[in-house]
């Protein structure tokens, strides 16, 4: 009995210490790599410029999880087109560490 207590144990620790990339408002999974928490998050298209060769993002303070209100200035983006991912829902996200740091870019494919 012991044992198989120490197995479950063993089994829940191990369960509650996997990392899971979290979801997309509607529904579809940011891949691992991308992020664990609250890295992504879907954004607004007036934060979006496209240009030559790729986007510039422009994040006001507060309009990211991982860009706060306490922020004083807007982080800014400059995206090559090759980073940029298909958005599985056709919106903006973007993946940024709490440094603001690029993880990972959505972009809506040219049919949305």
């Amino acid at each position: 009995m012991r044992v198989l207590a120490s197995i479950i144990a063993a089994v829940l620790i191990a369960g509650a210490t996997v990392a899971r990339a979290h979801q997309a408002p509607r529904g579809w999974d940011y891949p691992f790599y991308c992020c664990l928490d609250s890295d992504c998050s879907e954004i607004e298209a007036e934060a979006v410029q496209e240009v030559p060769g790729g986007f510039v993002v422009t994040i006001a303070p507060g309009k990211h999880p991982m860009w706060s209100s306490e922020r004083k200035k807007p982080l800014t983006l400059e995206i090559p087109q090759d980073k940029a991912k298909q958005s599985p829902d056709g919106r903006w996200h973007l993946c940024i560490d709490d440094s603001g740091e690029l993880l990972c870019f959505f972009a809506p494919g040219n049919d949305s």
